[in-house]
C-alpha cells in the first residue's frame, strides 16, 4: 500500500486484496484536515474505480457535528456519484460516542443505493467487503 498522509490525523491507502480505499483517522482533525482527508480518499476511489471504503476510526475522537453534516450533505453526494456504494466502519470496542457518531452518519444514507456496516476489527471489515 502507498500511504497518503493528510496532516497529523489522517492516512489513506488502497487495499488491493479487497479492493477498497482505506482511511485511518487518529485523534481529532480540524475541519480543514477532515475535509482534505475525505476529498483525498474520494480522489483515490475515483482513480482506482472502486465502490468500497473502510474507515478506521478505532483511534479517532468524535468528529464535530458540522463535519458530520458536511460529510453527509457535501461529500457523500459527490462520492455516490463517483461510484461509492459500500462502507465498512471500524470503531473498535472502546468508545460508545464514536459508534453513535458513525451510526448517525450512516443513518442518513439511502439504503437502496448504499450499504454500510460497523465492525470492531479491520479483518472483519475486509471479509465483509470482499464478500459483496
Amino acid at each position: 500500500m502507498d500511504t497518503i498522509t493528510i496532516g497529523k490525523h489522517c492516512s489513506i491507502d488502497f487495499m488491493h486484496d479487497v479492493p477498497c480505499v482505506y482511511i485511518k483517522w487518529v485523534g481529532l482533525p480540524d475541519s480543514a484536515e477532515f475535509q482534505k482527508g475525505c476529498d483525498s480518499a474520494l480522489d483515490l476511489l475515483k482513480r482506482k474505480g472502486v465502490s468500497k471504503v473502510i474507515t478506521d476510526s478505532s483511534e479517532a475522537s468524535v468528529f464535530s457535528l458540522s463535519d458530520q453534516r458536511w460529510l453527509n450533505e457535501n461529500w457523500l453526494p459527490r462520492a455516490e456519484k463517483a461510484g461509492y456504494h459500500h462502507s465498512a466502519a471500524v470503531v473498535g470496542n472502546n468508545d460508545a460516542f464514536i459508534k453513535f457518531a458513525v451510526n448517525n452518519i450512516s443513518a442518513k444514507r439511502d439504503t437502496s443505493k448504499f450499504t454500510s456496516k460497523i465492525f470492531t476489527t479491520i479483518d472483519e471489515a475486509k471479509k465483509w467487503l470482499q464478500a459483496l
